[in-house]
């Protein structure tokens, strides 16, 4: 029995339907909380990752402009997920990856689902107690209820 909780099939790419796991601790503890089954793994593009700067004027408008990630801003991104999962007590996850999490059946879409797993994961913690080792055991709890249906 394999007891790596990052261990998951590698596809080409994500099955239909499936969401992307946002770039960031809170999306990996998600993928984790999925639990195996309900994650994959497709190798990340070796070019052309974008992220996007937002200016905000006095006057509150904003401008979006892309950029070009550099492979410094990758591996610094990584390492803060890595960070966050050692918070929560988690190994870090394997590099040079998209994260992809099987939508559970009732599940209204990437936004509502991004949406139900932070609020059902964070509604019984006092907002200056959000902490990842504190976040782990309700996301784990609430993505088994959902898969459940």
């Amino acid at each position: 029995m394999n007891l790596d909780p990052w261990a998951s099939p590698e596809v080409a790419t994500a099955p239909a339907g499936w969401i992307l796991a946002t770039e960031n601790g809170w999306g990996a503890l998600v993928v984790w909380a999925a639990g195996r089954g309900n994650f994959v793994r497709v190798p990340a593009a070796g070019h052309n990752r974008h992220g996007t700067a937002v200016y905000r004027s006095p006057d509150g408008s904003e401008r979006r402009a892309p950029f070009l990630l550099t492979e410094a801003d990758l591996a610094s991104i990584d390492d803060d997920i890595d960070t966050y999962l050692a918070d929560a007590g988690l190994p870090p996850r394997p590099r040079g990856y998209d994260w992809f999490i099987r939508p559970p059946v009732n599940a209204e879409g990437e936004d509502a689902f991004w949406s139900a797993v932070w609020a059902g994961t964070t509604g019984d913690i006092p907002h200056d107690e959000l902490h990842p080792s504190t976040m782990k055991g309700p996301a784990k709890e609430l993505l088994a209820r959902m898969y459940l249906g």
